[in-house]
């Protein structure tokens, strides 16, 4: 089968390798759709990632193979499935802090979906695993992985009607965020400095848009605070810098929440004002990938829109 390596950054190949062998307990996908996520890229350009790789984990494809101790899909179904499943039994996961589970790590799809089939695991077809059903946009189910990703982001914060989000970066998660924020009742800034991304942005549900060049002396928290007086109830930031965490722990509420939710790379270190989060009680949070829990309501959002 056919499969694309990563060696470097400026350095792929389309080669042949073995198609995967699977067990009584597994499936083979053909691959039909596969989603370029950030953390792909990330690994794409991180040296420090072993390489030559098969990356890709947002899959959609066809059923081709089943074990025969594989009883919830057949052969032609239509599927699509994410990589990574918790213990469960953990240190960790007792504490619900799942994607830091050891095995939640070690999971994956193989040998990504950067190719032609995967082989997945009793695990992902249990857990990570969900049946197309006719009608269905398999482009639109491509987003379920990412969407349950902001999904997650999203429960650590309580948002009750009328609470105005601020999310940072209108690119692909972005826009992710403000429907899912839409969904539960919440009202969005959106703040992103490509004014077409600002339209789609509107368009998608965005009640207020802020472009941070257009703004005098960039000032982005009195921008938002002359649409929200008392401050912004939390910040969502799809890209993490020290020009977007900064300003955030300025404008959003006494008592309000800053989510990070973009990798900073190399920009990741910037001075902190202790004092400014101790005396308003501002949360600084982070949220990293998906749990089966989250795909599962993910999945039911696209399919039931």
């Amino acid at each position: 089968m056919k499969a694309l390596f990563c060696y470097s950054a400026d350095d792929f190949r389309l080669e042949e390798i073995e198609k995967p062998q699977i067990q009584k307990d597994e499936m083979l996908i053909e691959m039909l759709y596969t989603g370029l996520c950030g953390s792909d890229i990330i690994k794409i350009f991180d040296p420090a990632v072993k390489k030559p790789a098969v990356f890709g984990h947002e899959v959609v494809g066809r059923v081709v193979e089943k074990g025969a101790d594989v009883s919830k899909f057949n052969e032609g179904d239509l599927v699509v499935a994410a990589h990574h499943i918790p213990c469960y039994r953990c240190h960790y996961c007792l504490h619900g802090n799942y994607t830091m589970c050891r095995h939640f790590k070690e999971t994956n799809i193989y040998p990504g979906s950067f190719c032609q089939y995967i082989k997945l695991s009793k695990e992902h077809i249990d857990n990570t695993t969900f049946k197309i059903q006719p009608g269905s946009s398999l482009l639109e189910l491509l987003f379920m992985e990412p969407l349950a990703c902001c999904i997650r982001a999203i429960d650590k914060i309580k948002i009750l009607k009328g609470d105005i989000i601020a999310v940072v970066g209108a690119g692909v998660i972005g826009i992710l965020f403000i429907q899912l924020i839409n969904l539960y009742g919440g009202k969005v800034i959106a703040i992103e400095p490509d004014e077409k991304r600002l339209l789609l942005a509107k368009s998608l549900g965005a009640e207020y848009t802020v472009n941070p060049i257009k703004i005098k002396n960039n000032n982005v928290q009195d921008e938002i605070r002359s649409i929200a007086p008392e401050g912004a109830d939390a910040a969502v930031l799809s890209v993490t810098n020290k020009d977007t965490i900064g300003p955030a722990l300025f404008y959003i509420r006494d008592g309000g929440t800053v989510i990070i939710f973009g990798a900073a790379g190399e920009d990741s270190i910037m001075e902190v004002d202790f004092q400014n989060i101790y005396k308003r009680e501002l949360t600084i949070t982070s949220s990293y990938s998906a749990t089966p829990e989250t795909l599962d309501r993910a999945y039911n959002m696209i399919v039931k829109k």
